[in-house]
């Protein structure tokens, strides 16, 4: 899976979200096992969503490079574990959000889905224009990173 675009959406009144159909549609026109997992983003103030192979995949890497006798990699890992949960999507892709994530990343009602790779960011509208606002220009950090045409 390759998630990439904006999508505009909004909380109901139960505090539910529907995840957009293109996303839907980008794993298969199902969600697989009727799970995706929510994170915490642990940079910026949104949540990550991913399908649960991808989460499997990334949670086995954190887990491969930490030693859980290590305190300060314990207390890490402890960290990863408590800002993710695994959710049920039902067919109508309505999804309720850990309250306590919203709160944690200040997501509201007006929300931005954004598809970048393996994971799709939900983001609280003012936020996502925040952040958008600090990244620098696309051209430059284009050319800085992959190298500009002129050669």
């Amino acid at each position: 899976m390759d998630f990439s675009a904006e999508k505009n959406a909004t909380f109901d009144e139960k505090g539910r979200v529907v995840l957009p159909v293109d996303y839907k549609n980008e794993m298969g026109g199902r969600i697989p096992n009727g799970q995706l997992a929510v994170e915490i983003d642990p940079f910026e103030k949104c949540l990550n969503i991913y399908p649960l192979e991808a989460w499997e995949s990334r949670l086995a890497s954190f887990k491969a490079k930490l030693n859980r006798n290590n305190p300060r990699q314990s207390r890490l890992l402890d960290m990863i574990y408590r800002n993710f949960k695994i959710i049920n999507v039902p067919e109508s892709c309505r999804m309720n959000m850990p309250n306590s994530f919203l709160e944690k990343v200040k997501i509201s009602k007006e929300v931005v889905f954004v598809g970048v790779g393996d994971r799709i960011r939900l983001w609280d509208v003012k936020e996502y224009e925040a952040y958008l606002g600090t990244g620098g220009d696309y051209g430059e950090l284009f050319a800085e990173f992959f190298g500009s045409t002129e050669e």
